[in-house]
């Protein structure tokens, strides 16, 4: 089975499709990258070269797919960075087919929206993910900024976040990142819920940004995932392998994940969680 993962790509980085295709297919899945941008480098290093991929021609590869019965062994439909509304309809099409195909198949939204306080996404994205996008998913991976712009909620701590994610909307919510009064210090809290459970995972918090992490860490739990469909046991293994490339990304002391480079700890990780 595959994934088809429509998000932001790079020719020289790990962020977006460029850092969650080869997470997938290091982990033993089939994935199909479509870009909905794609650039020279993260922008964050200045100079890029590049820009959006219409999504006219997002379309037509959409429907070459479509006319080679590939929907068929589509596990998964995968969204980030879209970067406009104009991107929306393609995302629906795409799970569209792949439920009419595969009806198991699952639809994931990382509603890309923007970080630390800044959103650089237009308007009538944020409304497309709260009115359109969210309400088609199965599971949604937004980070504590983006629940907050989606739900209004204040998030205080994790009660008060449990219950911005469940009136998020999708069966599945998994909140990184976060860090409310009971978050024990030097930690940040990863927090899932899911239609049974409400569950968080503290895992340790390092002095420095990295550019791609959320796009890693929704790849890595979708990858693990797609076993067995356990929220729980891929969380735990998407938090682990997490840790393990932060780790070799500090030790490599770079600018971009080490994703390449640290691929033999974070499988090692993502495979010792998984076999617990």
């Amino acid at each position: 089975m595959a994934i088809l993962s429509i998000q932001s790509q790079v020719l020289n980085g790990s962020v977006g499709n460029t850092g969650a295709a080869f997470i997938y297919a290091r982990l033993g899945h089939e994935v199909w990258p479509l870009p909905t941008t794609l650039l020279s480098h993260h922008p964050g290093h200045g100079g890029t070269e590049g820009g959006p991929v219409a999504p006219a021609l997002m379309a037509a590869l959409i429907q070459g797919l479509a006319a080679r019965g590939a929907f068929a062994r589509c596990a998964a439909v995968t969204s980030g960075y879209l970067g406009a509304a104009t991107a929306v309809p393609v995302v629906c099409d795409a799970v569209a087919r792949a439920r009419a195909a595969h009806p198991a198949a699952l639809y994931a939204c990382d509603p890309v929206i923007g970080d630390a306080g800044r959103v650089y996404v237009p308007p009538a994205l944020v409304a497309a993910f709260r009115d359109v996008l969210l309400p088609l998913a199965d599971i949604a991976f937004p980070n504590p900024f983006e629940l907050e712009i989606l739900t209004g909620w204040a998030l205080a701590d994790r009660a008060s976040a449990f219950a911005a994610m469940a009136a998020l909307g999708p069966p599945i919510v998994v909140l990184t990142g976060f860090t409310g009064a009971d978050t024990v210090p030097g930690s940040l809290d990863v927090l899932v819920v899911t239609p049974d459970t409400r569950h968080f995972i503290p895992v340790v918090r390092l002095d420095r940004a990295f550019s791609g992490a959320g796009d890693a860490f929704a790849a890595l739990f979708m990858a693990r995932y797609l076993h067995d469909r356990d929220a729980l046991a891929a969380m735990e293994s998407a938090c682990a392998a997490s840790a393990a490339l932060l780790e070799a990304t500090v030790r490599a002391a770079g600018d971009e994940l080490a994703i390449v480079s640290g691929q033999d700890e974070w499988v090692a990780a993502a495979s010792g969680a998984r076999a617990k």
